[in-house]
């Protein structure tokens, strides 16, 4: 699954942001994440990913197992919904 959304934020107001965004994703849905350079890798059970940051884009690349696959449109409609709120 893969979500993109270009943004006009200054590098530190991005990455708050990007952090609340984290916060949001991975109370919902039960997973961790952590900084790796300018991405924020998250993982959980049935599903690994990262929040990739770049200068005008932010992208959620999402690999989610078989049971997750099969809700794929509710987590993308919430993980939508939650990029929409943190970066508008």
């Amino acid at each position: 699954m893969r979500i993109r959304r270009e943004h006009a934020l200054g590098a530190e107001e991005l990455r708050r942001r990007i952090d609340h965004l984290a916060e949001d994703i991975c109370g919902r849905f039960q997973l961790r994440s952590e900084w790796r350079g300018d991405d924020l890798a998250f993982s959980g059970n049935g599903v690994n990913g990262a929040i990739r940051v770049r200068e005008h884009v932010v992208e959620v690349n999402a690999s989610l197992g078989f049971a997750l696959k099969l809700m794929e449109p509710a987590i993308r409609s919430a993980v939508e919904d939650a990029m929409d709120r943190h970066l508008a």
